[in-house]
């Protein structure tokens, strides 16, 4: 296919062994890589493909940093917020076609009729998604202005929403 004196490379351009040698040493030589088959369908030359691919590690080989572990959890519970609204619009919305009564007063009365465990542990986890998620906003709009983008302040700003989201989870649950 190639001579050793002649290459042809891209645009049929082509380079001898004289004009190799004047290359400085940043160019790379050409390399002829091996072609396909064309009867070889393109599943076979794939499947060959996945065999000589190594599998790519996911976030099991990572130790967890607080970095991405609280930016995945503002993600979650803003998925979480965001669906139980979706949810509850659509029970309202819905409600009348149903003959189900979504009335704050009517709302209030089955609440109250939960045992008291299902009832902290609701408050608790709608209380703590949604201060986590609004403190990790007030985060994530101190980075989007330049401040506190530093290790230190990733961490300050860290722990100070895990502080702040905590107290208002256990204020909102049981007051």
């Amino acid at each position: 296919m190639f001579s050793a004196a002649t290459r042809t490379g891209i645009l049929g351009a082509t380079r001898t062994s004289v004009s190799r040698s004047l290359a400085t040493p940043t160019v790379r030589a050409f390399v002829a890589t091996p072609m396909r088959q064309t009867e070889e369908p393109q599943s076979v030359v794939a499947e060959r493909a996945r065999k000589n691919r190594p599998v790519s590690p996911h976030l099991g080989i990572y130790q967890p940093q607080m970095s991405w572990v609280l930016s995945g959890l503002h993600r979650n519970t803003g998925v979480m917020i965001g669906g139980a609204a979706y949810l509850y619009a659509a029970m309202f919305g819905l409600a009348p076609m149903f003959g189900l009564d979504m009335s704050s007063a009517a709302m209030a009365g089955s609440l109250a009729t939960l045992p008291a465990v299902v009832s902290i542990g609701a408050k608790a986890l709608i209380s703590g998604c949604l201060s986590f998620h609004v403190f990790g906003t007030m985060r994530h709009l101190l980075w989007d202005s330049g401040r506190m983008v530093s290790n230190k302040g990733v961490f300050t700003t860290g722990y100070a929403a895990i502080a702040a989201s905590a107290l208002a989870t256990g204020y909102l649950t049981f007051f």
